[in-house]
């Protein structure tokens, strides 16, 4: 009798799935099954146990980012409290599981995997028609799970529009999931020469993500058309030059605007740039924290549950990684940001394949908190973790 043997590599990929379900139909899901939203966390956290255990046993630098993380948590107390700061950790652990997991997960998602994003292009597309038509009961319905009231799908309006989350928790989910499952099926359609397909997806994905109000992603979705007919060496430098703007400009925003108040502005990237980053980087209070940063807890959900008086969503992941980590955050962008320049693939397909993802999802770390955001973090975990385990050497000269 054989003997039934899942490796480490089958388990990460399994909690993949497990994530994203959980995340495409957390509404009705977690209407009737509340605590099911922290089964997928569960795994991943084991599983990092298992990568940080076998790490510290291998000598490998690991121990160094659990030191690091470590004495942002205690800055986080300091500067916040306990349970704010371990809760600003936990929203980080399926960043950090498809960071360490990336290889694997790179392997498994990019490839050979059209039935996967065929079911939740079809499931999300349900769901925002069903919740267009119907209304549905999870949107602005609240919990109490821990002492914390949690809002199982948001109920916003924008513009006289309801933002449609569909059956996931939020209209930038929903959003997100969409194009993403929209591109990789983009893919498999190019290679199998079905245009009128491709052009009816887009066109369908271009209506569902309108029905959600999301601008940004209605946007890059543009882009993301244009780049399937370019070549792999355009659509690769095309990608470069737009984060690196993208990156530049975020920097600037944060540094340089001054507060407006929001009656002045109507447009949801001006109220961005002229009250919500600047608005966060006034939550660094002195010299040190602008310094150091001011620890985990401090931006994000966790202000909005601990701290509400200091409310701020970040809606930008460099403004987002600054509040918490000060310099340290400048110093790795820069040093990721010097990886994803030499980035390359032998491959010129699976470089085109990379780089338009890479698009699609870190420009939406631009415009939303890609850490709190599930399915941006969970793939932006993955790009970012296979772009600094690239080997290369930098040439300034």
């Amino acid at each position: 009798m054989n003997k039934l043997r899942i490796s480490v590599n089958d388990l990460a990929w399994y909690t993949f799935h497990i994530f994203i379900f959980v995340k495409a139909f957390t509404g009705p899901l977690t209407l009737y099954f509340p605590y099911i939203r922290f089964l997928p966390i569960a795994m991943m956290i084991l599983l990092l146990g298992y990568k940080v255990y076998t790490g510290v046993l291998k000598g490998k630098k690991i121990v160094l980012l659990i030191v690091f993380f470590m004495l942002y948590v205690v800055i986080g107390i300091v500067n916040n409290s306990l349970v704010g700061s371990v809760f600003g950790i936990y929203i980080f652990v399926p960043f950090l599981f498809a960071l360490f997991y990336s290889t694997v997960l790179y392997e498994r998602i990019f490839f050979d995997n059209a039935s996967f994003n065929f079911f939740y292009f079809l499931s999300c597309a349900a769901g925002i028609f069903y919740v267009n038509q119907f209304g549905a009961s999870w949107i602005g319905a609240e919990q109490e799970i821990g002492g914390v009231t949690k809002v199982v799908s948001r109920d916003w309006i924008s513009d006289g529009m309801m933002r449609n989350p569909g059956f996931t928790g939020t209209s930038v989910s929903s959003a997100t999931l969409i194009i993403i499952s929209c591109t990789f099926l983009g893919f498999y359609l190019i290679s199998k020469r079905r245009l009128i397909s491709l052009v009816t997806l887009f066109a369908m994905s271009g209506y569902l993500i309108y029905l959600t109000t999301t601008k940004t992603t209605m946007v890059t979705l543009g882009f993301v058309f244009v780049l399937a007919f370019c070549s792999s060496l355009i659509t690769r430098y095309t990608v470069k030059i737009t984060f690196l703007i993208l990156t530049l400009f975020s920097y600037y925003c944060m540094f340089n605007m001054n507060n407006i108040s929001t009656g002045m502005l109507t447009n949801t990237m001006l109220i961005r740039i002229y009250q919500t980053w600047p608005n966060a980087m006034l939550l660094l209070e002195n010299p040190v924290q602008y310094f150091i940063g001011k620890g985990f807890g401090s931006i994000g959900v966790p202000t909005y549950y601990f701290t509400p008086a200091e409310a701020n969503s970040a809606d930008n992941m460099f403004v987002y990684l600054y509040v918490i980590f000060g310099m340290a955050s400048l110093i790795f962008a820069f040093y990721a940001m010097m990886k994803f320049l030499y980035f390359r693939f032998e491959s010129s397909k699976e470089s085109k394949h990379f780089f338009i993802m890479t698009l699609v999802v870190l420009t939406g770390g631009i415009t939303s908190n890609l850490f709190e955001a599930s399915f941006y973090s969970i793939y932006g975990g993955v790009i970012i973790g296979l772009i600094l385990s690239y080997k290369t050497r930098f040439k300034f000269t």
